[in-house]
């Protein structure tokens, strides 16, 4: 975790204006500026010093889910016929959560008006044969920002992979939420999902719905279409999420303390490693030596139109 001041570093290409960290690979804010010569706006929770300085991809803009996204009980499972442990990463529970690149360095191998692309080296560190290479890419095109995360992996044993961004976009009282999936899970008090489930009349946004209305919320969903809809009705801005096809399962999360809304594109069902049934709704990628896995999500900002 560090401690010692931290400063932002920048990287601006078209409209936008993106703060980041090479610690984690952390994004720690996006600003667009608005067609109409207001005042840029925020599209993902800005951070504050404090946050900066926490060493907690959490308290940030968005970070990186590499080589799995969201939770593996107990932070084990069965690969080939061994079995691989990973580490504890949250001292509030027993599992494994969200990778482990999210809390290593990255480098800046280009920052430019073409793009900005930072890659991190996770060697075997924890003797379980995760042993790759990861890179994030951020382009500007027709007015719409690119973001790809990729991972390849380096070891001579092929291993499970998973990726996924966690985007924690800025809520307000009126911000609304739209997407269509074909299913969701239900799940356990440790948010780990147990059953495959319809998407009831509480967890459907086909119709937009207002996120204050579901904090709490922390539901898995799968058959998700790959396009989601923030708008901010008092700023006149919206917000259109869309992932590539490697990206379509998709985790919601609405903290209790309504500070942000949090649309997470991932490759694969919380927990698969350890869920055969569950593999159908979305699997990780068995990588072997030289392969890789990447996806792009896509967020394009506009002005809601005055009725």
């Amino acid at each position: 975790m560090q401690k010692k001041p931290v400063q932002e570093m920048f990287w601006e290409s078209g409209a936008f204006r993106l703060g980041f960290l090479p610690f984690g690979g952390a994004v720690t804010r996006l600003e667009w500026t608005r067609p109409d010569g207001v005042s840029p706006v925020d599209l993902l929770r800005p951070s504050d010093q404090s946050a900066l300085e926490s060493g907690n991809p959490s308290y940030l803009g968005c970070f990186p889910m590499v080589p799995f996204a969201n939770r593996i009980a107990f932070a084990q499972f069965e690969f080939d016929h061994r079995p691989i442990s990973v580490p504890v990463n949250r001292s509030s529970g027993p599992h494994a959560i969200h990778g482990f690149s999210h809390r290593e360095d990255w480098q800046i191998t280009q920052n430019d008006d073409v793009a900005l692309r930072l890659e991190t080296r996770h060697a075997d560190i924890h003797k379980n044969g995760f042993d790759y290479m990861a890179w994030q890419e951020l382009r500007v095109c027709d007015g719409a920002l690119q973001w790809e995360l990729g991972v390849k992996h380096m070891g001579q044993g092929a291993m499970p992979y998973g990726i996924g961004l966690h985007p924690w976009f800025r809520a307000t009282e009126d911000v609304t939420l739209s997407f269509d999936a074909e299913g969701c899970f239900n799940a356990d008090d440790d948010v780990l999902p147990v059953a495959a489930a319809v998407v009831d009349l509480g967890r459907d946004f086909s119709r937009a719905k207002m996120a204050r209305h579901h904090r709490g919320l922390d539901t898995h969903y799968s058959g998700w279409d790959g396009t989601a809809r923030l708008d901010w009705p008092e700023d006149g801005v919206a917000l259109t999420m869309s992932s590539s096809d490697s990206l379509r399962n998709l985790q919601v999360y609405v903290p209790k303390d309504g500070g942000a809304v949090c649309l997470e594109p991932v490759s694969h069902v919380p927990n698969v490693h350890n869920r055969a049934d569950f593999k159908a709704f979305g699997d990780v990628v068995v990588l072997a030596n030289g392969q890789a896995l990447a996806g792009t999500m896509t967020l394009t900002p506009e002005l809601l139109s005055e009725a």
